[in-house]
């Protein structure tokens, strides 16, 4: 369960790129929103502290650079449970409750890490740059509210659609078919992820809680709560390395 959370939190946050001059009006208005491009794409790393409520808590301390190095440390009262991370010679690995060293993880397991480091750093507008195909459309109404649809779908087939109010342009809802606990349980669901009380972090809005639902049974299955969020203070880079 723990591993599972782990994947869960290191892809809280979101993302989309092409160069500026080509954008098309919705991704611009969308990072003009969060606070522009110039502000998004100075994010060079991101740490973030956050907890995650399914019923049983866990807090986990994120921390991404945008050329690709991630790790999290997901922690149960305090004690450390489990470690999952992206490292510079581009293995991916993960550490046990009580372990000192780390084991390499699937493939699979590292492309959802890697789905978090775009979402939790890059802008939507910068997403077909990393690969992603990106489709914009709209509006549309759902439950009376009118959206923007932003469509994904990543290198490894994954999708996504994200829904941008219509009038603030940020990111408010977000679909997709997965399963909740990969690590644990492999079926796959339709989930809606619900964004809100977004804050400015250097210049930029992120959004501080999500909201997680089935869509089949409209059970809220999770919620994630964003602590603390900072920008550009990464500097020990050895910590993405994986233990031997």
């Amino acid at each position: 369960m723990t591993r599972a959370a782990s994947l869960l939190l290191a892809t809280f946050v979101f993302v989309v790129s092409a160069g500026a001059q080509e954008l098309h009006p919705v991704l611009q208005n969308h990072a003009e929103a969060r606070g522009g491009v110039a502000a998004i794409e100075a994010i060079q790393s991101v740490d973030v502290r956050v907890t995650i409520d399914e019923g049983w808590v866990l807090d986990g301390h994120y921390r991404a650079t945008r050329d690709g190095l991630m790790r999290i440390d997901v922690f149960a009262e305090g004690e450390r449970v489990f470690t999952e991370a992206l490292s510079e010679d581009g293995s991916a690995w993960a550490m046990q409750r009580g372990e000192a060293t780390g084991s390499p993880i699937t493939e699979e397991e590292a492309g959802i890490l890697w789905r978090g480091v775009l979402g939790n750093i890059y802008g939507l507008h910068e997403l077909a740059s990393q690969g992603v195909a990106v489709s914009v459309s709209g509006p549309e109404e759902l439950e009376g509210e009118s959206y923007w649809l932003v469509d994904l779908v990543h290198e490894d087939g994954f999708e996504d659609r994200y829904y941008l109010d219509a009038e603030s342009f940020l990111v408010v809802r977000q679909r997709s078919d997965h399963a909740l606990h990969p690590a644990v349980d492999p079926e796959v669901r339709r989930y809606e992820s619900r964004y809100s009380d977004y804050r400015q972090v250097d210049g930029v809005l992120f959004a501080f809680r999500q909201e997680k639902f089935d869509l089949d049974t409209g059970e809220r299955v999770q919620r994630t709560t964003v602590h603390s969020r900072e920008s550009n203070t990464i500097e020990d880079r050895s910590e993405f390395r994986m233990p031997q």
